[in-house]
Parts: structure tokens; sequence; C-alpha cells
């Protein structure tokens, strides 16, 4: 069981490296002909270094903004689910924005949209809970399900004195 749960993540891993490294690139290319085929390629340079300088520069900015809110939330002796989680998306959000290319500068940029954020955590909150919930698991059961075991008759003296 083991050998077959490891080669399937293996499977899985390779299918998104394949995604990221080829056909990510490849969507890539095949828009940066497109725009430069409209705009002139001096036109699509220009716009893919203005997109990682004002990325970089909304990163920076709700970066500190993420970083005040969990030092408040830390204060307030709350865990800072939320604040954890924006600040991996924008981490991500930027990695995006630096990367030249307009698919990537678009997911970039919804990952700095506070609500995207928030649905984005519904998700992956919803995902964790039904895949590795101990609720889940105890509804599947199935009522009917023997168990099977051994016990020793323990009798209690109730001698008076």
């Amino acid at each position: 069981v083991f050998k077959l749960k490891f080669q399937l993540l293996k499977a899985i891993l390779f299918l998104y490296l394949l995604i990221i490294f080829i056909i990510l690139p490849i969507i890539e290319i095949s828009i940066f002909i497109q725009v430069g085929g409209f705009l002139g390629t001096f036109n699509t340079i220009l716009i893919i270094f203005l997109t990682a300088a004002v990325g970089v520069y909304f990163v920076r900015q709700q970066g500190f903004r993420t970083f005040q809110k969990i030092g408040v939330e830390l204060q307030n002796q709350q865990i800072p689910v939320q604040g954890m989680f924006d600040g991996l998306v924008i981490l991500i959000a930027g990695i995006l924005l630096v990367t030249p290319g307009f698919l990537t500068d678009i997911i970039g940029f919804l990952g700095l949209v506070p609500q995207t954020r928030v649905f984005l955590l519904a998700v992956v909150k919803n995902f964790f809970f039904q895949r590795y919930s101990n609720a889940q698991k105890q509804y599947k059961k199935d009522i009917n399900e023997t168990i099977d075991g051994d016990f020793i008759e323990i009798e209690e003296d109730h001698e008076e004195k």
C-alpha cells in the first residue's frame, strides 16, 4: 500500500513539474508572440517590466500590511491563520509577478486581491477538512461492522465489614 501511494505521489509531482516547466512556458511564449505581434517588441518588453515593477510595489505594500496584521493578532493571543495564509499567497504572487509572462502576471495580481485570498483559504480549508478530518473517517465506517476482541470478566467482591 505504501509503495502504491508513493508511486502515485511521484506521478502527481511529475505532472505538476511538467505543467510548471514545460506547459506554462509554452503558453507564455505563445502569448508573447501574440502580444508582440499586436503591440510590437519594445512595447511588449516595456509592459513586462512595468507589471514586474508595479507588482513588486504592491507585494511590498501588502506584505508589510499583512506582517502588521499578524503582529496584532499575536498580541491579542489569536492564531493568525488568515494572516499566515495571506503572507504565503502574497509571496507566491510576488514570485509570479517577477517571472516574465502575462499569464503569471494575471495569476500574481489575483493573489494580491484580498477577496481572492479569502476564497483560496476557504477552498484550502475545505480540501484539508475533507481529506484529513477524523470526523469524515468516522462517518465512512459501516455501522454494522463487527469488531472482534477478547475480554476478561472482572468480578468485584462486595463484602461488608
